[in-house]
C-alpha cells in the first residue's frame, strides 16, 4: 500500500509539472537573470500600455517613446536599495535601446520587493518611464529592468540575485 501511495505522489507531481509547463516557462525563466544578455544595458523612455501587478513577478508593457540617453543620464544617482557593485557597472553600460519593437514586455519584482524599494502602487497604464535594463537572450521584446525612474523622478531599484555576466561599459562616442 505505501509503494502504491508513494507511486500515485511520483505520477501526479510529474503530471502538475507538465501540465504547469506550458504557462510556467514564462514566468519561471524570470526567477533569475540567465534568461537575459547582461554584457549590455538599454536605456528606453516609454508609455505604460499594460501592468498586471502581481507575483511571482509584475509584468509591465510599456510604448517605446524615445531610446536616447539623456544628457548625464550615466551619472545619476542609484535608486534607493541599489547595490552600487552591481548598479555602478550596469550605468556605465547604458545605450540607448535601438530594437526595432515599438513595445516592450517588462519583467519587474513582485509588489513586496516593489514596496521595500519604494514603489508601494502598481504602475498605471498612460504613465511614462524611464528603464534601465536587459533585454531577454531569445525574445527581443522582453526587457528585464535594473532600474526605472518614474515621471517624478522616482528610481525604483529592480536586482535581488547576481547576474550572470558583467555589464560592459558602453562604447564611447
Amino acid at each position: 500500500m505505501r509503494r502504491l501511495i508513494k507511486t500515485a505522489a511520483v505520477l501526479a507531481v510529474t503530471a502538475a509539472a507538465f501540465a504547469a509547463a506550458g504557462t510556467a516557462s514564462r514566468v519561471s525563466a524570470h526567477h533569475g537573470w540567465s534568461s537575459f544578455d547582461t554584457r549590455a544595458a538599454y536605456y528606453v523612455r516609454g508609455t505604460v500600455t499594460y501592468v498586471r501587478w502581481g507575483n511571482p513577478h509584475s509584468e509591465v508593457t510599456i510604448r517605446v517613446d524615445a531610446a536616447e540617453l539623456p544628457e548625464g543620464f550615466r551619472e545619476r544617482p542609484l535608486p534607493p536599495g541599489g547595490n552600487e557593485a552591481n548598479g555602478a557597472p550596469t550605468l556605465a553600460s547604458a545605450r540607448p535601446y535601438e530594437g526595432e519593437q515599438q513595445e516592450l514586455h517588462l519583467v519587474l519584482a513582485g509588489p513586496g520587493w516593489m514596496a521595500r524599494w519604494g514603489m508601494d502602487r502598481p504602475l498605471a497604464n498612460g504613465e511614462t518611464i524611464e528603464v534601465l535594463g536587459f533585454l531577454g537572450s531569445a525574445d527581443a521584446e522582453e526587457m528585464r529592468p535594473v532600474m526605472f525612474w518614474l515621471e517624478d523622478g522616482q528610481g525604483v531599484w529592480q536586482q535581488l540575485t547576481a547576474l550572470p555576466a558583467r555589464p560592459e561599459p558602453a562604447p564611447s562616442n
